[in-house]
């Protein structure tokens, strides 16, 4: 996949004027902030309150596609996103994932795990759950806290 078939570099291109991006679907992705080399994105699906994207600036498929210095930076922006949503949150533990098999550019997974979780030893995909949208308030309120502590 190429920087112009990609699907997040449209979503980036976007968010860095503006705090949402909408899809043709009409679902809508919300900016907690950008950061040196990525931007935060707030998951509308917070079964696991506090689940948090962290996508790349730039169109690249594995973090050893990313000069050294951008591949540093990009993981401590995600380490600067997952220890506000510690500190908003308070998980029992964070997962971090990055994957690109189904959306192939950089972009982290932060899955906070909490004490009721339902299947707490194993990974979030092996357990499915119903979406958890919430309020417009409700996202607004989450994404200005993260900010609070960033």
């Amino acid at each position: 996949m190429n920087e112009k078939a990609c699907w997040f570099c449209s979503v980036i291109d976007d968010l860095r004027y503006n705090k949402i991006y909408q899809t043709p679907s009409g679902e809508v992705i919300r900016k907690i902030c950008e950061l040196p080399a990525a931007f935060a994105i707030l998951d509308n699906d917070q079964y696991y309150p506090g689940y948090t994207l962290v996508v790349a600036k730039t169109h690249a498929t594995e973090l050893y596609y990313l000069p050294e210095n951008e591949s540093t930076q990009f993981c401590q922006d995600m380490l600067r996103v997952a220890k506000a949503i510690a500190a908003v949150f308070q998980p029992q533990k964070m997962n971090y994932e990055l994957l690109g098999n189904t959306v192939a550019h950089l972009h982290w997974h932060l899955f906070p795990r909490y004490e009721w979780d339902p299947n707490p030893r194993r990974p979030i995909w092996e357990h499915s759950h119903d979406r958890k949208l919430l309020s417009v308030k409700e996202y607004t309120d989450a994404i200005a806290a993260i900010q609070r502590v960033l």
